[in-house]
């Protein structure tokens, strides 16, 4: 299932708002923020974070999902992410917490640049 227009709409309006005050937020909170409810809330924002991953790697933009973590690893993007950035060419982290970290935190910078 994914997410409706307006449920869209709200999440880009939120990550937005999460980008220009420089806050990363748990799938969780970004799940309560939008007032998703239902068991499968959570694989509907990874399938819009998925989307969205995609259209900033075709624009060449850096990679706004970045600022969405799993409360498994704080301050990271869940490894599925991180996967799914290796399938499409983006970023090969070998499951190395390390690496990804530094990539995690380098997309960061440059959203922060550009708002």
């Amino acid at each position: 299932m994914q997410l409706t227009s307006d449920e869209y709409l709200t999440a880009e309006i939120i990550l937005q708002s999460l980008i220009q005050t420089r806050t990363a937020m748990s799938y969780s909170d970004f799940a309560v923020c939008m007032k998703l409810t239902g068991p499968q809330k959570i694989n509907r924002i990874v399938t819009w974070l998925e989307k969205i991953t995609l259209e900033d790697m075709r624009a060449g933009r850096p990679l706004r999902a970045c600022m969405i973590f799993s409360k498994q690893t704080p301050g990271l993007p869940s490894s599925g992410f991180f996967s799914f950035c290796a399938k499409i060419g983006v970023f090969n982290w070998q499951n190395d917490l390390a690496k990804a970290r530094i990539f995690t935190q380098s997309q960061q910078e440059m959203l922060f640049s550009t708002h």
